[in-house]
């Protein structure tokens, strides 16, 4: 991947907690690109119809890092088998998070223009467990 790929981008969140499931869907357009070890995936997140949230995933081999930027602000790194710590902006000031990530796996194949990426996770704010997590993002190369 050497270059700048329109995708659609495709989120489907599976959040458990206390003893409930919910699911959320998000369609929207972004790019995918490679920079130096790093696969960059960037969209915009439509929260309504005034408010809007820029994420940007970085992509390693043993590391996801999601940052977002807007109407929800917030930073957080995932690694398998690690409890990271990362920030959630709020109207009060930020809150610190963490996540124990189970599981991530990416793949893209460039002949087809398609992947995804998956991760499982626990969330805790500050340091109570807040719901288990199930993401997945899958993305498709834009028609030229």
């Amino acid at each position: 991947m050497n270059l700048t790929i329109p995708v659609e981008v495709d989120l489907h969140t599976k959040i458990i907690g206390s003893g409930e499931a919910e699911n959320t869907k998000l369609s929207s357009n972004g790019t995918l690109y490679r920079k130096n070890d790093a696969v960059y995936l960037r969209y915009e997140e439509v929260i309504n119809e005034t408010e809007k949230v820029d994420t940007t995933i970085k992509i390693l081999t043993d590391e996801i890092t999601i940052i977002r930027k807007g109407a929800v602000s917030m930073r957080q790194r995932f690694s398998p088998g690690t409890e990271k710590e990362g920030t959630y902006e709020s109207p009060y000031g930020p809150i610190p998070i963490s996540t124990k990530t189970d599981k991530i796996d990416f793949d893209w194949n460039e002949t087809v223009q398609t992947g995804y990426l998956s991760m499982d996770y626990q969330v805790l704010f500050q340091g109570e467990e807040a719901g288990y997590h199930h993401m997945l993002i899958k993305l498709r190369g834009e028609e030229k």
